[in-house]
């Protein structure tokens, strides 16, 4: 079936090469000219070119280039009309005589009138997939063709500074510690589901996304690696819209969305709902562990495979009432609830320093969780005469539920018991958040910001485990292995922020004081009290230069902080698997990193390019670490050393025109860990990795596009993770007057089953272990789109950014001893 459908995709490549040979034979008429503003001459760039001809109907409609300058093709002689629009001018009209016989015609200089703001430009071709603010950078996801017919997770993978490995973790700058914002709104569900939800959710359901690598002092501290920031899509026209798809693979996995919004005099609504059911097949995996220092048990092998498949469900709204010209209410709602089961089976042996056995035993393993998500908030934001002057209140409320269980059959074969083992766990995180901002353009020279944000977090998690002996018959509550969690945390904020722009300059400075307090208890046999409290204070600096509107340099420092989760804090251990043991330390501080971060961007119509040099320097970080006792691998957190990562990024796309996309997104690492306590040790190494891409339109409403990328490995405390390689091939084709959109595409074509390898080593153990995931995969989706055109739903511009805890990597090390909220 793979190689089938590998044929087809081939055949329609070659066959779209081969009309696109053709068609480039068949010469038009070449028609160019350049804007500029009258009187003074400067180039006006990306203003918007509209092409009509005798009767009005348009033609074609372009943007002007940085300098510009602009190109178009006729495919006739005759008479036509060139409109020109952009902010800040009056609309421009050219009549043209294209005479027959001609192939060029130079327009030269076409001068635009200073003084006449539109409200609104559209520009619908070439828009810029990439926007340089003073402290962000945005990927706009709705002018990517290929939006339409993938994942979330599969557009991540073009956006710069972003990448995504093997397992489809997203790392920000190459680091896994970093933060997640929904229309600008923190989301507990991200904390631990990130890669389940972006793998469900579809592209065209995204505006932008944001990567912001130094956050101002308006954001929290924490994340230190950054924040991603998705913003969902929405419509800016009068009327309604929609949209529904579905999409298919040959795995078994299937999805769905739906998208509608619209406007009814001052009250405006959009909401976008979707599901989606995954499936992966069966993993393997195994690992080889000497230990030196242990002739009895010497050397320890484990054989394992498993496999899963869950499904997602999500629900998005949001409603706008304008009371006046002066006063807005918003409110939304985001609700995702999720669910996966995963089947796993192990084989362990121990043998003696002579390798004469000397333990063996069997795990059947099967577990089930259900996770979710529930959010909504409400803001209220007062605007005055001066433009951009505005107060804003908010409120907003989170709650996810996480429930989990599991069942796993131990049968010894060599000097080991058996019995059984199930586990039930639920828990809950609420989260109360209020928030006053205050932002005021004092002139055209200086602004200022501030606010104020209060947030409560409540958590607990109830756990049963029974245990049963080796005929798996009579089960009892085993009260030893029991852990209840109740965890409370309390956030003060205050921040303030001020910017001055002079000419082609802008500095930015502000800061930000936090004090948090914690208070938790473990429920065991014997209670564990944990509470802690901390003062942070948080400076801010960013200063940028710009050449011109689309080139510009920037350089800023900031402090980012990692306060630890209830993940890592979560004293439960957790022994499904009797050979590796996990469990959250209580006593965990905070770490505090020092960011650099300088960067070159220069954006145009069709060459982009971003490079950037950054660093991140960690004093007392908190490190995952392993230690052996009695043949049995025990895993926790601690602050035990220091970070140091150093890092090159570069993007580059190039778009000589609608019809070819190429684009390259780069990196390059270099990371020193050490630990002074509890291991003494110092590990240091480079990665490198990217990927590169390329879409073509070969013939009319259709394109085809090539993926493909990797990591070299990269360095861990205790040993090396292995790297990873993917490749993509997609064809998509328009139906319906560019309605619909119909896409096939084919995941890693080349390889059956996909290799990896991680090696650990220390003082009491050495490991070596391999696993295999399956390639060849093919995915089908169509899209289609109705109504007319809406008025974006009008909702307060600023709001609750809860981003002050760790995002994107998902749960840690205390696995199953409950999530709560976050």
């Amino acid at each position: 079936m793979i190689k089938k459908m590998m044929m087809i995709v081939v055949m329609i490549c070659m066959t779209g090469f081969f009309a696109y040979a053709q068609a480039s034979d068949r010469q038009g008429i070449t028609l160019k000219g350049r804007v500029q503003v009258e009187g003074s001459g400067e180039d006006v760039a990306f203003a918007t070119i509209t092409l009509q001809d005798d009767s009005a109907k348009v033609i074609t409609k372009l943007a002007s280039d940085e300098s510009g300058r602009f190109n178009l093709t006729l495919n006739k002689a005759g008479k036509y009309t060139l409109l020109l629009s952009a902010v800040g001018f009056s609309l421009t009209q050219k009549d043209i005589d294209v005479e027959e016989g001609l192939s060029a015609k130079d327009l030269g200089v076409i001068e635009m009138k200073e003084g006449v703001e539109l409200k609104e430009v559209t520009v619908s071709a070439q828009r810029p997939l990439i926007k340089s603010d003073p402290d962000k950078l945005v990927y706009s996801i709705e002018s990517d063709p290929d939006a339409k017919t993938n994942s979330l997770l599969e557009m991540i993978r073009k956006v710069p500074l972003l990448s995504v490995d093997a397992e489809d973790n997203v790392t920000l700058n190459g680091q896994s510690n970093y933060k997640v914002l929904v229309n600008g709104k923190s989301s507990s569900l991200m904390s631990n589901n990130f890669k389940e939800v972006i793998k469900s959710m579809p592209a065209n359901s995204v505006k932008d996304i944001e990567v912001i690598t130094n956050p101002s002092s308006k954001y929290e501290a924490e994340g230190v690696g950054g924040i991603i920031n998705i913003i969902t899509a929405k419509n800016t026209n009068n009327g309604y819209t929609g949209s529904v798809g579905a999409n298919a693979d040959t795995r078994g996995g299937y999805g769905a969305n739906a998208y509608i919004s619209a406007n009814i005099n001052k009250f405006s609504f959009s909401t976008n709902v979707y599901m989606n059911k995954f499936r992966q097949p069966e993993t393997e995996n195994f690992s080889k562990t000497e230990f030196p220092a242990n002739d009895e048990r010497r050397y320890s092998d484990t054989y394992g495979r498993g496999k899963y498949h869950g499904m997602g469900n999500s629900l998005n709204f949001e409603a706008g009432y304008e009371i006046d010209t002066f006063n807005l209410i918003s409110a939304s709602a985001w609700g995702y609830f999720g669910n996966y089961k995963s089947d796993n089976y192990s084989s362990s042996e121990d043998r003696n320093v002579q390798g004469t056995p000397v333990e063996r035993f069997t795990n059947a393993y099967h577990s089930e969780n259900g996770y979710g998500y529930l959010s909504g908030n409400i803001d209220y934001q007062k605007s005055f005469m001066k433009k951009d002057k505005m107060l804003t209140a908010s409120y907003k409320l989170d709650y996810n539920p996480d429930n989990s269980n599991y069942d796993n059959r131990v049968n010894g074969e060599i000097n080991y018991a058996s019995y059984g083992q199930k586990s039930d766990n639920k828990s809950s995180g609420q989260t109360h958040t209020f928030q006053l901002d205050y932002f005021d353009p004092l002139t055209d020279k200086h602004q200022i910001e501030t606010g104020v944000k209060a947030i409560y977090r409540r958590n607990f998690s109830e756990t049963d485990i029974l245990r049963s002996d080796s005929a798996f018959a009579d089960w009892y509550e085993d009260i030893d292995r029991i852990n209840d969690l109740d965890y409370d945390q309390y956030i003060m904020g205050v921040y303030a922020g001020y910017l001055f722009k002079y000419k082609k300059t802008s500095t930015k400075v502000g800061a930000r004081g936090e004090y948090t307090w914690n208070d938790g208890v473990s429920k065991a046999r014997t209670n564990i009290e944990f509470d802690n409290s901390f003062f942070n204070f948080i400076p801010y600096v960013n200063f940028s230069y710009s050449f011109k509107p689309t080139q510009s340099i920037k350089a800023s420092y900031t402090q980012r902080l990692y306060r630890p989760s209830i993940w890592s804090l979560n004293p439960y251990v957790n022994d499904a698997d009797p050979k590796n043991v996990s469990y959250g330390n209580p006593e965990l501080d905070e770490e505090i990193a020092h960011t650099f971060n300088l960067t070159y961007s220069n954006f145009s119509q069709k060459f982009n390019l971003n490079f950037s040099l950054n660093a991140a320097i960690t004093d007392n970080s908190i490190e995952r670490y392993s230690f052996v006792e009695d043949g049995v691998r025990y895993t926790t957190y601690d602050n035990i050393g220091s970070n140091q990562r150093y890092g090159v990024n570069l993007y580059a796309s190039y778009r000589p025109n609608g019809k070819v996309n190429i684009y390259l997104n780069g990196r390059y690492n270099y990371t020193i860990i050490e630990a002074d306590k509890r291991l003494n040790r110092r590990n240091e190494g480079s990665n490198a990795g990217g990927n590169i891409g390329a879409r073509f339109v070969f013939w009319k409403g259709g394109s085809v596009s090539v993926n493909g990328g990797g990591s070299t490995p990269w360095q861990m405390l205790q040993g090396k993770q292995s790297g990873y390689y993917y490749t993509q091939f997609g064809v998509s084709q328009k139906f319906l007057k560019d309605k619909m959109d119909v896409g096939c595409y084919i995941s890693d074509p080349f390889w059956r089953k996909i290799h990896y390898k991680m090696d650990m080593d220390d003082p009491t153990f050495i490991t070596h272990s391999e696993s295999y995931r399956m390639g060849q995969t093919v995915r089908f989706s169509v899209t289609w789109r109705f109504g007319k055109m809406n008025t974006q739903v009008k909702k307060a511009r600023r709001g609750i950014t809860n981003d002050d805890q760790r995002e994107g990597g998902g749960s840690g090390g205390a696995q199953g001893g409950g999530g709560g909220g976050q």
